[in-house]
């Protein structure tokens, strides 16, 4: 039983961890329908920022989030102009979009090669990692506790800005019916300029808190994270940024779950359940719920 209840509460540490790294992915395509193959770079570089501040300056990665936020919020706006309205005026922009982050993830994992080589970076050290914290006698680590209290703490905050302010209402009205939206007013470059720097800083969150709990970090870690990404917003709904907490909810604890009783397939048992949910739901456990914001 313990060993049930350990797992339960190592599910949940990952569900909020998983939501928070789909989270942008999710935003970008149900504002802008526009396919990140290179979102999982955006959380590898974010990863090797936060190592870089803690060996150059001491930060620890919680502390670098105040300059790893407004640095890549600030590298996602003009990447944006210089990418997405051409993107959008296209006559395909979901299948040029796949084309051309693809690429980008590539000139990523290249430039990664060359300013960090193919060595695996982890942080020499983190206040956090050699602490456990104790749950009605179950032990988890305290690193893994910070980072999912965090991490929900950042899907709840993009939750209150998409659901309970004006922008967030111009966004959902984006998502719904892009004529309609602009028909009353609201400003497709604006809305979308934003939600595309808060995916690619979201990212970067979800980068340094897998350095914080001690994933190694390579040039080609990213396509694991794009992966997965993929895997949670497909499993919630693709373009429903509610829908993403419960794909990482159920990601989660297929991985918690199987990782218990069958340690050799944990890698594969989600996909597995990722290929019946399409089978069964191919618009995802929440997919109705996507059109009713």
């Amino acid at each position: 039983m313990s060993l049930f209840a350990d797992a339960f509460l190592t599910s949940l540490l990952y569900a909020a961890f998983f939501s928070l790294m789909a989270l942008g992915l999710n935003l970008m395509f149900g504002v802008m329908r526009i396919v990140n193959l290179a979102h999982g770079e955006f959380i590898m570089m974010g990863s090797y920022a936060a190592i870089f501040l803690y060996s150059s300056y001491g930060l620890n990665p919680l502390v670098s989030l105040l300059v790893i936020i407004p640095l890549f919020t600030a590298v996602g706006m003009p990447l944006y102009f210089l990418l997405v309205p051409r993107l959008q005026r296209s006559d395909d922009p979901e299948m040029n979009s796949f084309i051309l982050f693809f690429g980008l993830s590539f000139l990523m994992e290249g430039m990664a090669v060359q300013l960090f080589g193919n060595t695996p970076e982890t942080l020499p050290f983190s206040s956090f990692r050699p602490l456990r914290i104790s749950v009605s006698g179950i032990t988890l680590p305290f690193a893994w506790v910070v980072v999912a209290l965090v991490s929900a703490l950042f899907v709840l905050l993009i939750y209150l800005l998409i659901y309970r302010t004006t922008f967030g209402l111009q966004t959902r009205a984006l998502m719904i019916n892009r004529d309609e939206a602009v028909a009353n007013g609201v400003s497709v470059s604006f809305v979308s300029s934003v939600i595309f720097s808060l995916s690619i800083m979201l990212a970067a969150v979800a980068g340094a808190f897998s350095s914080l709990i001690s994933l190694p970090t390579t040039p080609d870690v990213g396509s694991a994270f794009t992966l997965i990404s993929f895997a949670v917003i497909i499993i919630g709904a693709l373009g429903n940024p509610a829908a993403t907490v419960a794909g990482g909810i159920v990601f989660a604890f297929a991985y918690g779950y199987s990782d218990l009783y069958l340690p050799q397939w944990a890698g594969v048992v989600p996909f597995i359940l990722l290929v019946l949910i399409i089978l069964a739901r191919p618009e995802g456990l929440l997919g109705r719920a996507s059109r009713e914001f």
